[in-house]
């Protein structure tokens, strides 16, 4: 067979599996009686940041780190996105889920692999710039829940202080934990 048939059914399949993230809602919000966003949706906006934080910490190539960012949630298409909570009783293999995924991509597979590995283990300088975008965009939906009037999602909040990496990263949070998620329209 065709090798670019082969790649190109297999970007298919990929590509039709990753229209799931869109149904997979984010997990851990329930547990605060709140569904705010799918998969897909929280990682549209981490995406984002990446590239701005990369920006803010000087790095060489904020591209990257929005691409990491697209792929860093891919898994949960086949694992579902489990919470600190379902951890405890449930072993996932995500690392095994993300490889059989991109199997057939040949090469921009592999660099798929890659991307996902140094967000997961945030062992790169890049990694580390998108694990805190990741974060950080978690942080913005629980101050928006804060502000609608959720005040456990404040201690979520609270809580990831100490897993942010980056100076930028912190500082932003701190500005997150202040501001009125309206203000973008309010100073029109």
């Amino acid at each position: 067979m065709d090798k670019n048939k082969l790649f190109d059914d297999a970007v298919v399949r990929f590509t039709f599996e990753l229209a799931q993230l869109r149904q997979e809602a984010r997990h851990g919000w329930q547990r605060i009686f709140e569904n705010p966003e799918s998969v897909a949706e929280h990682t549209q906006r981490a995406a984002v940041l990446g590239y701005l934080v990369a920006h803010r910490e000087g790095f060489n190539d904020p591209n990257l780190i929005a691409t990491m960012i697209l792929f860093h949630d891919m898994h949960e298409a086949r694992t579902g996105d489990a919470d600190v909570i379902q951890r405890k009783y449930v072993k996932l293999d995500e690392e095994r889920a993300a490889n059989d995924q991109v199997s057939g991509l040949g090469e921009a597979g592999a660099n798929i692999l890659k991307m996902w590995n140094d967000v997961e283990n945030a062992n790169t300088k890049a990694g580390r710039i998108a694990k805190d975008a990741e974060i950080l965009e978690m942080a913005f939906t629980a101050r928006e829940l804060v502000v609608r009037g959720n005040k456990d999602a404040q201690s979520w909040i609270d809580g990831i202080r100490t897993r942010l990496h980056t100076m930028s990263a912190k500082e932003i949070l701190e500005i997150i934990n202040k501001s009125d998620p309206g203000i973008w329209w309010k100073k029109l």
